[in-house]
């Protein structure tokens, strides 16, 4: 089966992506990472009724945790755009 780590779990594309690799039967366990808000992400996620194990992992300090030993990191963590940015300036 199939672990997964998703770097920028706590953001706006990272929390539905959670909740989807949550759903997928093929996931067995789910490490969510992030600089700020993931324990509360990964208590909304681990409530879904599927096998996969949820962790979090906070901080710098966690990073190197939140990868150890899983198959696919997935990063969708970014800096939001700013008043008067385009996406180019991003």
């Amino acid at each position: 089966m199939v672990r997964v780590a998703i770097l920028g779990a706590a953001g706006g594309i990272g929390q539905p992506l959670s909740l989807l690799l949550k759903l997928n039967t093929n996931v067995t366990k789910l490490h969510l990472y992030d600089i700020v808000n993931v324990p509360g992400v990964a208590a909304d996620i681990s409530h879904v009724a599927t096998n996969s194990e949820v962790k979090f992992f906070l901080g710098a300090d966690q990073l190197a945790d939140a990868v150890r030993g899983v198959d696919l990191v997935i990063i969708p963590a970014g800096v939001p755009r700013k008043p008067g940015m385009t996406r180019d300036d991003l």
